[in-house]
């Protein structure tokens, strides 16, 4: 009698370990969400933080020479002199866009 008692006892007791090391590993794994996610939305708003930034930057637009120089080019040819443009013909407005454009 003795006997079964202390065998039930030692089976109750490694159930009850066993149930508490399931309970602990599953409080650690929701600890562990919970620091996850934390950390996922400071670095979300880092990342805007610095999204925000480059927006607020002003672009550089890069001045491609050769491109500036052929809408010049274009420019004087299609509105003739810069003492004397020819301002109401369409194809100087078009250039002077394009020049402006590129230079």
């Amino acid at each position: 009698m003795r006997l079964g008692a202390l065998i039930l006892a030692f089976v109750s007791s490694a159930l009850g370990a066993q149930d508490l090391r399931e309970r602990s590993l599953e409080q650690e794994r929701r600890a562990l969400e919970r620091d996850r996610q934390q950390q996922e939305k400071e670095r979300s708003k880092v990342e805007e933080a610095q999204q925000q930034r480059e927006l607020a930057r002003p672009v550089e637009k890069k001045r491609d020479a050769k491109a500036c120089e052929n809408a010049r080019i274009g420019y004087q040819t299609t509105c003739g002199s810069p003492t004397a443009p020819k301002y109401r013909n369409p194809g100087c407005r078009d250039a002077e866009i394009f020049l402006r454009e590129n230079c």
